[in-house]
């Protein structure tokens, strides 16, 4: 516990400090000379939304050198560090999987998985992540097919993926062989080809793909990243969302109201309708987002603007920065989820990397929405009915999300 109050309170320290150089440079998108690198730190919407519009190329912006070197570690094939021909095969190939754009075609199953999952009571952020690995290993694998200790394997090992294992490596080499090992054997069991899960649909999609490709390990290797989607990110989504919406009385009233209108939790046409709902997951999203931070490196120089981008540097995207900037919204550090239900509303435009943006938005922003949704309609109808004030309740919200003290 105290580990994970250090290390919260040491990134929030780094964020406040790289915003004060934002502030004492005048701009929101600056140079940081760190030890032998220079990175250039994007706070600002508009230089974002460029670097991210197009896909990853070896002409353009790629995956950056530490974030590749941390990946390689886990899995060096996996989309988030692919470009090029690569990125365009697996890209494809992960949102025919995903289902990306539309609703799931097992959102029905994976309805039943979450259901299953929280029929006990939560109480704290471990609570729901063992739940959400739960469905995970269900959504993935299918119903039984694999090992209950594969939800603390992946989170120990993405607990890898950082600077230290990309400038010193890791200790864990047996842990995550052994981990490798686990997945191809699941890939290899004929009862995956044949359920409504994740590896169900990525065996039938792997004829339509270039056969460059079609290795065991380039497919093995997209599996880390869908797993981790439940257990890390989406859970962590889905618990700030709930206290959220816990923590406010008059927001608790209307999504109680909107889950009585539009019929049955346990029907997968509820939860798509479940629209206020999707707005705070949004709104909570956008206060503490998931995923904080992402890596890039410029391939060749650009120009955006007044800024210049030299071949070679490397890009930190910083969303907690971009998210919370009150010289472009004065009710940044507000929570205000009824704005996402205006698509007319400055939001949209000022937001546009929850789940990142152009070419490579998230491919599961869909789905993950869906089991969030689920999830929050069935412990809102089953084991919470009145609001429990703290310190979310009142505007404007904490910088960083009180995880360790979090009671539901």
């Amino acid at each position: 516990m105290m580990g994970r109050l250090r290390r919260v309170a040491a990134s929030e320290t780094i964020t406040k400090w790289l915003q004060r150089q934002t502030e004492r440079q005048g701009s929101k998108n600056i140079i940081l000379n760190l030890f032998v690198r220079r990175i250039l730190l994007v706070s600002g919407v508009e230089l974002s939304r460029h670097i991210l519009a197009d896909p990853p190329t070896s002409c353009a912006y790629a995956a950056g050198t530490l974030k590749k070197k941390a990946m390689d570690f886990l899995a060096p094939n996996a989309l988030t560090t692919s470009q090029d021909d690569q990125w365009r095969v697996l890209r494809a190939y992960n949102e025919k999987v995903l289902q990306a754009g539309s609703h799931h075609v097992y959102q029905g199953a994976f309805l039943n998985h979450v259901h299953e999952a929280f029929a006990q009571p939560i109480r704290n952020m471990p609570d729901v992540r063992q739940r959400m690995g739960q469905v995970m290993l269900a959504a993935v694998f299918g119903e039984d097919n694999a090992p209950n200790h594969l939800i603390q394997d992946v989170q120990r090992l993405f607990a890898q993926v950082g600077l230290r294992t990309a400038l010193l490596g890791s200790k864990l080499v047996d842990e995550r062989d052994q981990f490798q090992k686990t997945l191809e054997q699941l890939w290899r069991n004929k009862a995956s080809k044949r359920n409504h899960s994740l590896l169900g649909l990525a065996h039938e999609a792997v004829p339509e793909m270039d056969e460059r490709y079609r290795s065991e390990e380039f497919l093995v290797h997209q599996i880390p990243n869908w797993m981790f989607t439940f257990t890390g990110s989406g859970s962590d989504l889905l618990a700030r969302s709930l206290a959220m919406i816990l923590a406010r009385p008059e927001i608790m009233k209307v999504v109680q109201l909107e889950i009585s209108k539009q019929g049955s939790p346990t029907r997968a046409q509820t939860i798509n309708r479940l629209d206020f709902i999707e707005a705070c997951i949004m709104e909570t999203g956008r206060l503490y987002p998931p995923v904080s931070k992402t890596l890039h490196k410029a391939c060749q120089r650009d120009e955006f603007g007044s800024v210049e981008i030299v071949a070679g540097t490397e890009i930190l995207h910083l969303f907690a920065l971009t998210n919370r900037d009150i010289e472009l919204d004065t009710r940044a550090n507000n929570f205000l989820p009824e704005r996402w239900m205006d698509e007319h509303d400055s939001v949209h435009q000022l937001y546009p990397n929850l789940f990142l943006s152009g070419a490579r938005a998230c491919p599961g922003r869909n789905l993950i929405l869906f089991i969030a949704k689920a999830a929050i309609a069935y412990l809102l109808s089953n084991q919470f009915h009145q609001a429990k004030k703290n310190n979310l309740t009142d505007d404007p919200v904490p910088f960083t999300f009180p995880e360790e003290v979090l009671q539901f």
